[in-house]
């Protein structure tokens, strides 16, 4: 009797090649995976964990920075007076489990790899730096059940790296591109930084002092400023240029009653270049500029629901829908510029300043000459406890100055006044 030739299907393939497979996919693909067959469903559901946690730290770098924002609560800023410290995260499969540590993590996340025999997340390793000691605050312990949350999280995320490019080349749309492999990595820590310090300090939580933070003065605003260094600190304000950059552009011209008008055909704002911009408009109270610092608070998620939005909501409604996102909306204005400007004048970068951002260039984006060789120069000056520069001594402040925040509902009011000397344009910041 002859026998009958039998195809070979990847259903027969051993628990430990499958999984091994999954770590070549993104993740996009392992869903994808799992939906083709029931037997890879059944896996991924058994191993849920031991699938997605290295993915996510390779495609979400540094993840652990990202699982601070998704860790963050209330309670974090209760005990630390000025200084800022970060938690350690754990990840719990069962109740005796003892854990498989994620975050904080000294020098970001390596190769990855899964031991499936042993039935065991052995999935992520860390190397981690024994000169610079890493101060935690409180133990967070993660469980499966975090997972969905934390996907979530992933795809805010992956949406404002998709939209990162059109947002950033504005002004110059002929250089716009895909973000190389590194740059993407420079966005999302620097995204990491901008989302956790919104949580903390541009929300509903109580703000550490009544006045904006000032250089050597113990506020724990700046000491989460502190632990980075001066080229992340660039990054950072890079990024936050564009993020204002989206509320001038898209938000801003929905706010201004007048461009529903034909009388009035002058541009919005006036503009600077961005290096200007970066120096000089963290101080910027004039009116436009206190609607774009206000409306900088919002968070990512907010930011990306209004800028779907955008064409479907009129004027009001955009106004309603910012409050109902953040109740105390105009209590104060953005003040993680401020912030960074103060970490870094504590270290004298006047002195010394690197290259700043450009609308072509910088920051985030590789400059692609001599300038990118900075880069390594200004990284190694941040702190690791977020104190003081050595030799640096704390000095008291008595300043309450912290300048109310604008939403723009009464510009409605000043365009029914009379406009017989024609409208007056005032510099503005760039973004």
């Amino acid at each position: 009797m002859a026998q009958t030739a039998t195809t070979p299907h990847l259903t027969g393939l051993p628990v430990e090649i499958l999984l091994d497979i999954h770590q070549h996919l993104d993740l996009d693909s392992v869903f994808s995976f799992v939906a083709s067959h029931r037997a890879f469903y059944n896996l991924f559901r058994e191993r849920k964990a031991t699938i997605l946690l290295p993915i996510l730290a390779r495609e979400f770098s540094p993840f652990d920075e990202l699982l601070q924002v998704y860790t963050a609560s209330a309670e974090d800023l209760d005990a630390t007076g000025g200084q800022y410290t970060p938690r350690r995260v754990i990840f719990k499969r069962f109740f005796a489990d003892s854990g498989t540590v994620l975050a904080p993590q000294h020098g970001g996340f390596h190769s990855a790899r899964v031991n499936a025999s042993a039935d065991s997340i052995d999935a992520i390793t860390a190397q981690k730096s024994s000169m610079h000691p890493i101060t935690v605050s409180k133990t967070v312990i993660l469980t499966e059940d975090d997972l969905g949350p934390l996907l979530k999280c992933c795809r805010i995320v992956r949406r404002w790296e998709e939209r990162l490019p059109q947002m950033r080349w504005f002004y110059e749309p002929e250089n716009c591109r895909l973000l190389r492999a590194h740059e993407a990595r420079r966005f999302r820590g620097a995204f990491y930084r901008w989302w956790l310090y919104g949580f903390y300090f541009h929300g509903d939580l109580p703000r550490p002092r009544v006045g904006l933070p000032e250089p050597f003065v113990d506020d724990v605003r700046i000491s989460q400023m502190r632990r980075h260094s001066t080229t992340e600190l660039v990054e950072l304000m890079d990024l936050v240029e564009t993020m204002k950059d989206v509320v001038l552009h898209y938000l801003c011209p929905r706010l201004d009653p007048s461009q529903s008008s034909d009388t009035f055909d002058s541009p919005l704002i006036d503009t600077v270049d961005r290096p200007q911009s970066l120096l000089s408009g963290w101080a910027d109270q004039s009116r436009w500029g206190r609607i774009v610092k206000t409306y900088a608070k919002l968070g990512p998620k907010e930011l990306m629901h209004l800028f779907d939005n955008i064409y479907s909501y009129p004027r009001n409604r955009l106004i309603v829908e910012a409050r109902l996102h953040q109740p105390n909306l105009t209590l104060d204005q953005e003040s993680i510029q401020v912030s960074i400007r103060c970490a870094l004048d504590e270290r004298g970068w006047m002195e010394k300043m690197p290259s700043l951002p450009e609308d072509s260039a910088g920051g985030i984006i590789d400059f692609d000459d001599e300038r990118d060789e900075e880069r390594l120069a200004f990284s190694e000056d941040g702190s690791p406890d977020g104190s003081l520069p050595l030799g640096a001594k704390f000095v008291r402040s008595f300043s309450h100055y912290s300048p109310r925040g604008d939403d723009g509902s009464f510009l409605e009011d000043l365009h029914r006044q009379s406009w017989t000397g024609g409208r007056v344009i005032v510099p503005s910041v760039h973004g």
